[in-house]
């Protein structure tokens, strides 16, 4: 198989690259659709034949591999009884042939049927993973309390890229945001670990530890109005402030247990404002404040 750059260009088409990502492949739009397009990403040809029972099982691997890997390369697929000239410019001896092209040349080529395991590791070796698009339009609209629109758009994009965990943190976050207590830890227990060890992971799964025990918060506020002294009330309110997303002033009664009340519960109101400190995360303004007064009062 030659290794120097491909002329087949007389009576090529012009026409603009298509975006597909599996290509049937003549001379008519090799140059435009396999050398142009070799410039910028891997090409896969893979040369066939209706009458090699081999190519039966091959050719069936090779499409999904280019729809899953969406555009990381593009495959073109030669049918050799039908072209046999550009089975002769690669010198293809055999069918199926695989040949990979880049920058114009061929880089390497495997003749005969491959596994999917051997196939997978074959196109490992020059098909790079696209990334996945950019979350930051999704985590604007979560910054502005656009919550609905935010989740929209991110299962649309898990539609695309269901293997994006980042994406699927961000979902578990928005259903928290948005109230879906049952289905945000749902989500949550199907990451893997190394997405709920994160940052954002752990923030979560301290919102969720937030949710468990909170009482109705009418009851609560009713049963502290009733009796202001009892810690145990303001204790009971402060947590359901909390699972509601009152921080600000579930985070006061916390506060002003540890002054005057910390041997409560085994020092529970400190423990508490740590759990919602990790749930609001580093940069949340309320969590800095209160972070700051709890310090002045255990340290100073």
């Amino acid at each position: 198989m030659t290794d120097q750059p491909l002329d087949l260009t007389s009576d090529l088409s012009s026409d603009q690259p298509s975006d597909s990502w599996i290509l049937d492949i003549d001379e008519n739009n090799f140059e435009v659709e396999v050398v142009n397009r070799s410039m910028n990403m891997p090409v896969v040809l893979y040369f066939h034949s209706d009458r090699a029972e081999p190519c039966a099982a091959m050719g069936p691997l090779l499409e999904p591999e280019a729809i899953e890997r969406r555009g990381a390369f593009l495959l073109g697929k030669v049918n050799t009884d039908l072209k046999p000239e550009l089975a002769q410019a690669f010198q293809i001896r055999a069918v199926p042939t695989t040949v990979i092209l880049e920058k114009g040349r061929p880089s390497d080529a495997f003749e005969g049927g491959m596994d999917e395991k051997e196939l997978a590791t074959f196109l490992d070796k020059f098909v790079k993973s696209v990334a996945a698009p950019s979350l930051d339009p999704m985590k604007e609209l979560q910054s502005i309390g656009e919550f609905d629109k935010a989740l929209a758009a991110i299962e649309a994009h898990l539609e695309d890229y269901p293997e994006d965990g980042d994406a699927r943190v961000l979902q578990t976050r928005l259903l928290l945001d948005l109230g879906r207590i049952e289905e945000a830890r749902e989500w949550y227990e199907a990451l893997e670990d190394e997405f709920q060890a994160s940052d954002e992971g752990r923030a979560i799964r301290a919102h969720l530890e937030l949710q468990e025990g909170a009482g109705d918060i009418g009851e609560l506020q009713a049963a502290y109005d009733a009796n202001p002294d009892s810690t145990q009330a303001r204790f009971d309110l402060a947590k359901a402030q909390l699972a509601k997303g009152d921080h600000q002033t579930g985070l006061e009664h916390l506060l002003d247990i540890v002054m005057v009340d910390r041997a409560f519960e085994d020092d529970a109101a400190r423990k508490l404002m740590l759990e919602t400190f990790e749930a609001l995360g580093p940069e949340d303004e309320i969590a800095n404040d209160f972070r700051y007064q709890l310090q002045m009062i255990l340290f100073v």
